[in-house]
């Protein structure tokens, strides 16, 4: 578990790599592409990784230890479905006793009140569950899961009343599509009644080759969640993310800082430029830095683009002001989360 000593250390660790020219920042970490829903939106499910092909505990701690080493302090351990590893504990203790800041994003089908307090005692700072809609017959639908909406709130109820204490994040993911872009201020206002957080992403059709859940009228997505911003403490997408996905449909984003500043490694160990690109190395076998070798950044520069929160809340600790306001935005969530424990 942290201290309070950890906290200046990892900020100024982190600050550091944010900023440096050589060294990595963030990764995201597919653990797994087995995932027991069948979400519309997602075609993941569609092609499963053989779980005895998959990185071991061993294996995953070798590699958390040289990602560390190569400047990277944020890891999100994702899937597939990431709670379908039974050694998922073990991996984020590893993790975060290394150093990282530990995050996860799941279906939240496999929760339970129990498995919340595993997860907190092994170390994990941040903990989203995807939810689509405020109906929950529609919500389970897109998600192929019958009775998923139900437990999902039973989750959420339980994480804003014993996880989100201290520095610690949780709540509601959001992916906006067309499906689902006219509740956004009612998930917003659910997860402000369960007293957790929540974050939006932009659907982006590089996981189903479908565009027809692309999210329509995004200028005026975004100017509806940046006054919600406003009067909402629990909505913690930053104000440069929801104000960029304008500019990502516009196709005006900024230089996307794939295998520079970020990057990915799938579940068998494979390095990635991003989550979408082809692999550039091994973590087991290769240096980190391949995947800012010209072939990997070439992969880079062809890339349409994309507005995931990987990239677009990535983005905004590359400057000191991105980070400095980062620093405050957590300093407010403690605080918050601190007047929600006096409430």
């Amino acid at each position: 578990m942290r201290t309070f000593p950890d906290f200046p250390r990892f900020v100024l660790s982190s600050f550091i790599s944010a900023l440096s020219h050589n060294r990595t920042n963030n990764c995201i970490w597919e653990l797994t592409y087995r995932c027991n829903a069948r979400c519309d939106i997602c075609s993941y499910w569609r092609n499963p990784t053989d779980a005895e092909m998959e990185l071991n505990l061993a294996d995953l701690r070798v590699g958390l230890d040289k990602i560390y080493q190569s400047g990277c302090r944020f890891v999100n351990f994702s899937g597939g479905e990431p709670t379908l590893r039974d050694d998922l504990e073990d991996i984020i203790s590893h993790a975060s006793g290394r150093g990282f800041w530990t995050s996860i994003v799941t279906n939240g089908s496999l929760l339970d009140r129990h498995r919340i307090d595993q997860l907190k005692k092994a170390g994990l700072d941040n903990l989203f569950v995807s939810l689509d809609f405020v109906d929950g017959q529609k919500h389970d639908e897109l998600r192929g899961i019958d009775g998923l909406y139900d437990k999902v709130i039973d989750s959420l109820i339980y994480l804003g009343e014993k996880f989100t204490t201290g520095h610690r994040t949780a709540g509601i993911l959001c992916v906006i599509s067309k499906l689902n872009s006219d509740v956004l201020k009612e998930l917003v206002e659910l997860a402000k009644k369960l007293r957790v957080y929540i974050v939006f992403q932009l659907y982006h059709n590089r996981k189903t080759q479908e565009k027809a859940f692309n999210a329509d009228e995004v200028l005026e997505i975004a100017a509806a969640l940046m006054k919600l911003k406003k009067s909402h403490w629990n909505l913690i997408s930053s104000k440069v993310y929801l104000a960029r996905m304008v500019d990502y449909r516009d196709n005006t984003l900024p230089t996307c800082f794939a295998g520079i500043k970020y990057f990915s490694i799938d579940p068998y160990g494979y390095l990635h430029p991003c989550v979408d690109l082809p692999s550039v190395g091994h973590v087991l076998r290769d240096d980190i830095s391949v995947i800012r070798a010209p072939q990997a950044l070439e992969f880079v520069r062809k890339c349409s683009g994309c507005w995931y929160c990987f990239r677009g809340e990535a983005d905004v600790s590359f400057s000191i002001s991105g980070c400095v306001n980062k620093i405050f935005q957590h300093g407010r969530i403690i605080l918050s989360n601190c007047v929600k424990r006096d409430a």
